[in-house]
């Protein structure tokens, strides 16, 4: 059964700045017909299978042209990973991302990996916590999961939206 997370004051905080930001931002992109819808953000959140990790943070993209018949995308979000339940037989969680690339002229197929520079420790908000700073360039589709890792297999991902 899932808990309601809370986060810690210096997080809530940083939460609520960083979505009063980017409310009055919307705002003022809304006011501004020229560039209306040009950079758009998000929380992000869920749980790998069985509770044991749990990712949120915040993601945003911003419009950057037209490749190959579809909009393409610049990207940047930070998006943390804690244990979440004591699941003794999973070793760490991770964050995963696939999507699709503009490159050498054609659209390309990245299949899941793991997110680029991970760091460890974060804020200090808890036991095995990793921050994921998340940046692409040309880009569309980006999608995020939430996986348990055991004796170097990740398995029981789950979708992070």
């Amino acid at each position: 059964m899932r808990r309601t997370i809370t986060a810690s004051g210096t997080k809530r905080s940083r939460r609520l700045l960083y979505l009063l930001v980017t409310s009055g931002s919307a705002l003022a992109l809304a006011l501004t017909p020229s560039a209306a819808g040009a950079r758009t953000a998000s929380i992000v959140e869920g749980f790998s299978y069985g509770d044991c990790y749990y990712a949120s943070g915040w993601y945003e993209y911003t419009a950057d042209g037209q490749a190959g018949g579809y909009p393409k995308y610049n990207t940047d979000g930070d998006i943390e990973v804690i244990q979440y339940e004591d699941c003794s037989w999973i070793d760490k969680g991770i964050l995963q991302y696939s999507g699709k690339k503009w490159q050498n002229g054609a659209w390309t197929t990245i299949s899941w990996r793991q997110s680029p520079d991970p760091w460890v420790g974060g804020d200090g908000g808890g036991p095995g916590e990793i921050d994921y700073f998340v940046e692409f360039n040309d880009v569309r589709d980006i999608r995020f999961r939430v996986c348990n890792v055991h004796d170097g297999i990740v398995d029981g991902c789950g979708s992070v939206s």
